[in-house]
């Protein structure tokens, strides 16, 4: 019986404590891994142990790489101006806004890429925070100088991109920032590259980019330890530049051309993240939109066109746009974001477009599809894992030996 000061959530917690209590760590551990954030934090209370093992970067890797193998606790981030929101992808019925770390200036925040759970965004005045909106930690970027080119030939800073990604090799997060100029003549280019380290907490310089940036302000899209965007090889005033796709090694920090489908290259194309692999938007304006997928990240052969959306359908509009964000969990449909105004559901096999009724949802937005994940913005110490060893005795082989992640 509890007592009168007690609350539901804690008489919750002390039978639950009581239940496992009995069990054998490795199984108390793998049940905690599949548990949503929200709920391991408030068993961080629940006994000694247990915050020592939910606090540990062991099992704030393994609930990761639960999450990521699963395709479980997912939210849908929602960008508008200086807000951000959140939304549950299981239920899909409220958008509730989050309180970030940065300052507006009565201006928008822009997200500059997410990975493992963690989201960098940035303001007008370039502050850059690395954040996690499920741990409620950031850490504030070391700022730096703004790029202006002596060259008389070259204007100002013309683009700017980001994307951020985790180096698997060194137990590293990492953003890339690309700045471009532009030749007065709009012919000739240049561009600076620069990579922050999370586990040294700097800047650094590595070699430039020798391609055209096509979309001045979208962030990277990360697969397969690469971040990608849409670029041209070089400007050409007499025709149209043909498209291409090219990513940044995270761990190399080098440039690579990605090989492109066969496919029909009249069209404006961008690039997009689906189940965990990179794809190619194509769309055909006034026609119709094909979403091609490649299964084998680096092999040309094992691109496929997984759907194509027709004009018809009334999913999009002249001179707008649709993104595909996440399957549904029996495959028959993907949510789409339509126009930076709406989701929908398209049913793979009827074709029929059911739109998804959100509270709150704001009327113009940028959707990010981000798992919720225990990741912390600090960075980690190579000596955990041997203290986390000597504190958890019973493992099977899989947790005795632990994993890499393979993003």
């Amino acid at each position: 019986m509890r007592s009168a000061d007690e609350s539901p959530m804690d008489a919750k917690q002390r039978q639950l404590h009581a239940v496992l209590v009995e069990l054998p760590p490795e199984v108390v551990i793998k049940i905690l891994s599949r548990l949503r954030v929200g709920r391991l934090l408030c068993f961080r209370s629940v006994a000694k142990s247990w915050r020592s093992v939910i606090d540990s970067s062991y099992f704030k890797n393994l609930h990761l790489h639960q999450s990521v193998e699963t395709k479980s606790n997912l939210s849908l981030i929602l960008r508008k101006d200086t807000d951000l929101y959140y939304i549950d992808f299981d239920s899909l019925d409220d958008a509730v806004e989050l309180t970030h770390p940065l300052m507006c200036y009565s201006n928008r925040i822009r997200v500059l890429g997410s990975c493992n759970g963690l989201l960098c965004i940035c303001n007008v005045a370039e502050d850059i925070a690395l954040w996690s909106p499920w741990i409620k930690k950031y850490r504030i970027l070391p700022s730096l100088p703004s790029d202006r080119k002596r060259d008389k030939g070259m204007c100002l800073c013309g683009a700017r991109v980001y994307g951020l990604g985790y180096d698997a090799v060194h137990d590293d997060y990492k953003l890339v920032r690309i700045s471009q100029f532009i030749g007065w003549d709009y012919a000739s280019f240049e561009s600076e590259v620069k990579v922050y380290s999370l586990r040294m907490n700097s800047w650094k310089k590595v070699d430039d980019m020798p391609y055209v940036l096509c979309y001045t302000r979208k962030m990277g899209i990360l697969v397969s330890g690469c971040v990608h965007w849409v670029v041209t090889r070089a400007h050409e005033v007499d025709q149209p530049a043909t498209e291409l796709v090219i990513g940044f090694d995270i761990v190399k920090e080098t440039f690579g051309e990605v090989p492109m489908p066969e496919m029909d290259r009249r069209c404006q194309i961008d690039v997009g993240y689906l189940e965990g692999c990179l794809c190619i938007i194509a769309k055909y304006e006034d026609v119709r939109v094909d979403v091609w997928t490649i299964k084998e990240y680096g092999v040309k052969e094992s691109w496929c066109k997984s759907f194509t959306v027709k004009q018809t359908q009334g999913v999009t509009r002249p001179n707008k746009s649709i993104r595909p964000l996440v399957y549904s969990k029996n495959r028959r449909q993907v949510l789409l974001e339509q126009n930076h105004e709406n989701l929908v559901w398209f049913d793979l096999e009827s074709q029929v477009v059911n739109n998804v009724k959100i509270r709150g949802l704001p009327d113009l937005f940028e959707a990010i599809i981000c798992t919720e994940t225990l990741v912390s913005v600090d960075p980690s110490k190579t000596d955990d894992k041997e203290k986390e060893g000597k504190k958890i005795k019973k493992r099977d082989d899989f947790l005795a030996e632990g994993f890499k992640l393979v993003l």
